[in-house]
């Protein structure tokens, strides 16, 4: 290893070890870094985060691909509306027809926005307003192709391949750069049967992101050409960008991050580039880098709703839970008119919709809005219908999610109501037996809590979670989360704080290792139901470390800033309690004043 790498990861170490174990002086002081409301953040376990994907994946598989025909169609009046409220990104194209300008404006734009089918839609009718325009059968190629959220579906390998050799074929028109890009998508596609797909595919992707590179460097000072390289490369590992905990660039993230930055220092509004800066900062140890641009995004294009709520990642990550609500809302309320208006495909409709249900949901509960979250919680059962989540057992978690929502909000009856959902949702049938178990305990039936934590052991021993761990989810770790969890909360209600500190340290142990994604899989940081236990049980010390570093993996947590408070209150550190307060109360967006410890 060489020097300069060990002085780094000293340096590191030792950051970390003063933002969770401050000094007296330092804790008197209004700069405590936990306590100032500034962005403090562990590591991301890397990987990649499959909850969107699968989402995706599931509705392309029940709504399969249709393509439109190669040839221009004749009736006009199939034309997709030209929206009025995508924003004013342009990019000059060789085209003389002001309309399929516009069109390929609107692709463009709905391309950065990941509404793939709307932007293919919108390049079809520019190239059928003008079917010498070379860009406009790029484009249409390019949106069909593989993104990190999907990946090359069959059926729509002809007609890109079609879209891009057309493109080639009207190339000599083009301008320069027109034709590096032309020459880049003509890398992407191959039509001809292929014994090994997945290895045809990652050739493909390869050399798509080398005619990309190549484009990049020909032309390092357009915009569109250095946002969709960096994209070329993000499609080579989707959301697997870092290493050492997101402390590291991986493969060719420093050249993807460098190039978004570059764009972002002279137009700082692009898009595109805050779109992938967000998926390219989001697992690193320094989210908050892409916070100012974040902050900007959902001005430049709100009628696309996946870009109003891009944000939420960063704020969420940096704990910044009612930004992170406001622009899910935003995002719900605006793709709600988009289909009010437009026959949507229903991959966008029926995965980056539920997403956006989603976030609201996870950002109302750590900031402690629980009518918010629980509102939320339904609308996103009913979003995902039981049947399509029995096809594709990949979307369990996000099916299970609801039951978070009720665990943290609802009252003991109304968890010992919710209805068995059957054994075919193996997550959901054990978040069912965990919510039952936590109803339990809170209500002091704790016979009744014991035989739903057993049942919830049985199904972790002998359930098929085959159909959940073939698609990297964690089903087995999940579960493991929640009996561990159940059993803290069991022990707790009991009285017995040794066991209850021994089973959320349990918790806490399954949770770290649990992969990073966004909303998380499991639903708050259990370092704060160990730091309420350690804090009952008179051991201050222990509790503090344990509040702090649940901030540091969680920024701006009111839960775990409650805790906090009440150390400071037993220890009469007057000063570290009123900027535990005060910080308390800026975050804290539940009614009815700070929560109990019990439910920490």
């Amino acid at each position: 290893m060489k020097a300069h790498i060990i002085v780094a990861a000293a340096a590191a170490v030792a950051a970390a070890a003063a933002v969770l174990a401050p000094s007296l002086a330092e804790r008197r002081t209004q700069f405590d870094p936990l306590l100032s409301g500034g962005p403090t953040c562990a590591p991301a376990r890397p990987g990649r985060p499959p909850l969107l994907e699968h989402l995706v994946l599931a509705q392309a598989e029940t709504a399969p691909f249709r393509p439109a025909p190669a040839a221009a169609p004749d009736n006009r009046q199939a034309m997709p509306p030209l929206y009025t409220n995508l924003g004013t990104l342009h990019v000059a194209v060789t085209t003389k027809v002001p309309q399929a300008q516009a069109y390929f404006d609107q692709g463009l734009r709905l391309t950065f926005a990941f509404n793939h089918a709307e932007a293919a839609r919108a390049f079809r009718a520019a190239r059928t307003l003008d079917p010498s325009c070379a860009m406009c059968w790029w484009g249409e190629a390019l949106v069909l192709g593989p993104n990190i959220n999907a990946p090359m579906f069959p059926a729509a390998i002809a007609p890109a391949a079609e879209a891009a050799q057309q493109a080639a074929r009207l190339a000599a028109t083009a301008t320069p750069v027109e034709q590096a890009l032309i020459r880049a998508v003509a890398q992407r596609y191959d039509a001809r049967p292929a014994t090994d797909p997945d290895a045809q595919r990652k050739a493909l992707d390869q050399a798509y992101a080398a005619g990309m590179t190549a484009a990049a460097r020909q032309f390092p000072n357009d915009d569109t050409v250095q946002v969709l390289f960096a994209e070329a490369l993000m499609d080579l590992s989707p959301w697997d960008y870092w290493e050492a905990g997101g402390a590291r660039p991986k493969a060719r993230t420093a050249e993807m991050v460098d190039a978004l930055e570059r764009v972002l220092e002279r137009r700082p509004d692009h898009p595109g580039a805050v779109h992938y800066y967000i998926h390219a900062m989001e697992a690193s140890t320094h989210p908050e880098k892409a916070l100012a641009p974040a902050r900007r995004l959902a001005a430049q294009i709100p009628g696309a709703g996946h870009l109003v709520h891009m944000p939420s990642h960063i704020y969420y990550r940096v704990g910044l839970y009612k930004e992170a609500l406001q622009s899910n809302l935003a995002a719900i309320a605006a793709d709600e008119a988009y289909f009010a208006r437009a026959d949507s495909d229903p991959v966008y409709k029926g995965a980056y919709y539920p997403h956006n249900i989603h976030f609201v949901m996870v950002s109302a509960l750590m900031g402690g809005d629980g009518r918010t979250a629980l509102e939320a919680a339904a609308k996103l059962d009913k979003a995902l219908p039981v049947p399509l989540v029995k096809e594709f057992s990949m979307m369990q978690p996000v099916k299970a999610a609801p039951y978070f929502s009720h665990v943290q909000f609802s009252s003991p009856d109304v968890l010992l109501q919710l209805p068995d959902p059957g054994n075919d949702l193996v997550l959901v049938k054990a978040m069912w037996h965990y919510a039952r178990a936590v109803g339990h305990a809170r209500k002091g039936t704790l016979a009744a809590g014991e035989r739903e934590l057993q049942a919830l052991a049985a199904l972790a021993r002998t359930a098929d979670f085959k159909p959940v761990t073939d698609w990297n989810v964690p089903g087995r770790e999940i579960v493991r989360t929640a009996q561990a969890v159940a059993a803290g909360r069991l022990a707790d209600a009991r009285g017995d704080l040794p066991a209850a500190i021994g089973f959320y340290q349990q918790a806490v142990d399954v949770q770290d290792t649990l992969p990073y994604t966004e909303p998380p899989y499991w639903y708050y940081p259990v370092r704060q139901s160990l730091g309420a236990a350690q804090l009952r049980a008179g051991r201050l010390d222990a509790a503090e470390q344990t509040f702090r570093a649940s901030l540091v993996r969680t920024p701006s947590n009111g839960w775990a800033l409650r805790g906090l408070v009440e150390v400071y209150r037993l220890r009469g550190d007057e000063a570290a309690l009123s900027a535990a307060q005060q910080r308390f109360d800026t975050t804290w967006l539940g009614r009815g004043g700070p929560p109990a410890l019990s439910l920490l």
